[in-house]
């Protein structure tokens, strides 16, 4: 009897297990024959599906020491790396997998899963962080400093500003003895390599509880506005505008990439402000953005970036070329170098500003220092944060 049991318990597993792994086969097949485009909790396109080419025999090629096949993707390794990646990017139930995934790390007491540490609080998150060589950082200042060369001619001056990463401002949320974190050392660095232009520093600026999204590595509204505070203080203006009233709650639902990197999903979304108000005070404030090169007439934020993932896109509506911010009330003209920390900063910055123009290397190819001329700019800010500006393989283009 206990003999008879023990097979239909076998018996059992053998099928529960069978079906496990045929279902998914299934599925998967199912789900690879119309896979997912992109991915709103990873905020990312997904990989699809690789096109497969044998190539053609190149029998020169192969008496001279080349691959035999020629233009094909199969026996270079490219197919299969990128059908690996397909297979990976469209498994099934992917967006669950990934939580419970995080859910088990949790559960195992680890303090880190998928390059990102969980703070002390149980409520923020931290990227991973890593400082660039000091020969890295020493070329990517000194195409500032060249920058700021190639301005001199033109009488205008150029300012650069590092905003400090997350880890750097909440220290003391990361958990004991994290090794990949911003400690300050680039900053001290880049300030000392900065030889033709002048130094903004921003680090002590920062050092709000409500400065950072927990969820996201951007800084918030609040964050933005002590940022502007301290350039403002470190421009000497005397007396810059300033914004009426409180921040104002457009979104309680945001989840930023850094919680989309580890899918904590205990972890409950942030807040969204918004600070100066659309077309700012008194409508003064009109906005024209160049998505696609020619301008259009854009609200200074697009409310229905808050009904999908990406709700960080709200501001200004998110990357592009060129952004132009036009106050009739204010004073002088600014070009940005920016990245997507300075989305959230411009509506301030316009306060102060007659035009704030938004430049985005990546998108722009443009002759910065001709559009510098011609559009009678008097002050550029190179503002990138930390980590963009260690990674951000378009910097060579201030050079130019």
């Amino acid at each position: 009897m206990k003999q008879d049991n023990n097979k239909k318990y076998n018996l059992f597993i053998t099928v529960l297990f069978c079906a496990f792994i045929f279902g998914f086969g299934i599925a998967l097949l199912l789900h690879m024959a119309n896979p997912t485009d992109f991915s709103e909790q990873e905020n990312r396109y997904l990989q699809q599906a690789p096109e497969f080419k044998l190539g053609t025999p190149d029998w020169k090629g192969f008496t001279e020491g080349r691959d035999f096949w020629k233009g094909g993707n199969f026996f270079s390794g490219e197919f299969m790396s990128k059908f690996e990646k397909f297979v990976t990017d469209q498994f099934p139930l992917r967006d669950e997998w990934i939580q419970l995934k995080a859910l088990g790390e949790r559960a195992l007491l680890k303090k880190e899963n998928n390059g990102v540490y969980y703070g002390t609080d149980n409520e923020t998150l931290f990227a991973k962080y890593t400082d660039p060589s000091q020969e890295e950082l020493r070329k990517r200042v000194g195409y500032v400093n060249t920058l700021g060369v190639n301005l001199i001619d033109a009488g205008v001056p150029v300012f650069f500003s590092l905003v400090p990463d997350k880890s750097y401002v909440w220290a003391d949320l990361l958990p004991d003895n994290a090794p990949d974190v911003d400690t300050g050392a680039m900053n001290a660095s880049a300030k000392e390599l900065t030889r033709n232009a002048y130094y903004f520093d921003l680090y002590d600026a920062l050092d709000g509880a409500d400065s950072y999204y927990r969820t996201d590595h951007h800084w918030t509204v609040m964050g933005a506005k002590r940022a502007y505070d301290s350039l403002m203080e470190q421009f000497m203006i005397p007396n810059p505008a300033e914004p009426e009233g409180e921040p104002q709650l457009v979104s309680d639902a945001f989840y930023g990439t850094t919680w989309s990197s580890c899918g904590a999903g205990w972890i409950p979304p942030d807040e969204m402000h918004i600070w100066v108000p659309e077309g700012g005070p008194h409508g003064t404030i009109t906005v024209t953005g160049y998505p696609e090169g020619k301008p259009i007439e854009t609200p200074m934020y697009n409310l229905d970036k808050l009904q999908v993932k990406d709700k960080y896109a709200m501001y200004l509506g998110g990357n592009q070329p060129l952004c132009v911010l036009r106050n009739s009330e204010g004073s002088g003209k600014i070009l940005v170098v920016r990245d997507s920390y300075s989305d959230s900063l411009a509506p301030f910055l316009a306060l102060q500003f007659q035009e704030v123009h938004l430049w985005d290397l990546r998108y722009n190819n443009m002759s910065l220092k001709q559009y510098v001329q011609d559009n009678g700019i008097q002050y550029v800010l190179v503002l990138y944060s930390a980590s963009n500006f260690s990674t951000d393989m378009n910097l060579s283009k201030l050079a130019r």
